[in-house]
């Protein structure tokens, strides 16, 4: 890819987003708020996703907190 975000990928507002779920009646404990940011580039989805600090993710091949914020990144760039 090379450069950051993508070019042409325009950017999705996530910063409601674990408000939002929440208010939908999904609960997220603070591991499993990793969504930083979002963008959108025609049906592609990128997101940044991070672990709180101190969170040990080394005995994963992907943490589930940081798969399921990935998850989330694409539910809010779909609109809905």
């Amino acid at each position: 890819m090379g450069v950051w975000p993508p070019r042409g990928a325009e950017p999705v507002d996530v910063s409601d987003c674990y408000e939002r779920l929440a208010e939908a009646g999904f609960g997220y404990g603070p591991v499993f708020q990793g969504l930083r940011s979002a963008w959108r580039r025609g049906e592609d989805v990128f997101a940044e996703v991070a672990l709180p600090e101190g969170v040990e993710g080394e005995r994963f091949g992907l943490h589930p907190a940081l798969f399921d914020a990935a998850l989330h990144a694409s539910f809010f760039a779909s609109g809905e």
